[in-house]
This record gives structure tokens, C-alpha cells and sequence, in this order.
């Protein structure tokens, strides 16, 4: 393992040289030796949000939604979002969905955005739906969140209004 700088990812990282000799052989093996050290902490709004490298967008809900949305972009392409509904009242949070665009799957993308969820809201209550299609369900079955509970109250009387 070598600490390297990615300029791919604008980011540090971590590169496996025996990774990166098994897929110098093979120019069609995917580009899996090298990982990027992402600071999840480092969220930015959507309009300030680099153009370069690997970042997070970090959308709030609105002021008539409980929804919001973290991105992950590179060279600012949308490569991933998950959807999170939440209620600060009940300190209750539905990871509604988790989508990786089919280029960037299984690269770590959508467990960053999993993580990066949890850590804006720590100390709530998580649940995650199960979701259809064999390749999301896949995904799914490795969070160790419990599956969907019945909406808050809070969230009853905003769907009912």
C-alpha cells in the first residue's frame, strides 16, 4: 500500500501496487487499487459545490418537505444520491433510496452515501425500506438498518394536510 495523491479524485488516498500490476495486464479490468480518502465531513451546498475532483452536495429539505438529498459528483457529473426523509421531532430518519449511476457501482459510492447520512443526523432512530430489483436488494441486505417502520405521526399529519 502506498499514500498517494489522486488526481483523478482531487484527493488523497491510498493506492494497492499489487492491485494496480493485476490490472496494468488487463486494460479492461476495472481501475479498483486506488481508494480515496473522502472527508465525509465536507459537505458542500449545491451552488458552491467544486466543479473537480470527487465531492458531496449536501441538499436540505425544503421548508414544505421533510425530504433531503446528498449527491456525490465527480468533476461535478452526478455519480450518486441517497434520499433521506426525516423528523427532528420523533429523532426518526428513512433512508428512502440510495442510487449509483451503473458506471460507478461497487466502487464504494453508495456505502459513502449511507455514511454520510447517518453522520448528519447522529442519535436518530434509522430505518430503511426494502427496495425492488435484485441489484438494489443486494445493496440493501449489507446496511444494518431495520426495514421501514409505520411513518411518525409527524409525518401522518403532513402526508394527510
Amino acid at each position: 500500500m502506498t499514500q498517494t495523491y489522486s488526481h483523478r479524485y482531487r484527493l488523497h488516498g491510498t493506492l494497492c501496487e499489487t492491485c494496480r500490476l493485476i490490472e496494468a495486464r488487463d486494460q479492461a479490468e476495472r481501475r479498483l487499487s486506488e481508494w480515496a480518502h473522502l472527508d465525509t465531513a465536507i459537505q458542500y451546498p449545491p451552488d458552491a459545490a467544486p466543479q473537480q475532483g470527487l465531492v458531496l452536495v449536501a441538499r436540505p429539505p425544503g421548508a414544505d418537505s421533510l425530504t433531503g438529498h446528498i449527491e456525490l459528483r465527480l468533476d461535478g457529473a452526478l455519480t450518486g444520491t441517497a434520499t433521506i426523509t426525516c423528523c427532528t421531532s420523533c429523532r426518526s430518519a428513512t433512508l428512502d433510496y440510495v442510487q449509483v449511476s451503473s458506471g460507478y457501482r461497487r466502487l464504494g459510492y453508495g456505502r459513502t452515501l449511507v455514511a454520510v447520512a447517518r453522520a448528519r443526523m447522529p442519535g436518530y432512530t434509522w430505518t430503511a425500506p426494502l427496495p425492488e430489483g435484485g441489484i438494489a436488494q443486494a445493496f440493501r441486505a449489507r446496511l444494518p438498518y431495520p426495514r421501514a417502520a409505520p411513518a411518525c405521526i409527524h409525518q401522518r399529519d403532513r402526508s394527510a394536510g
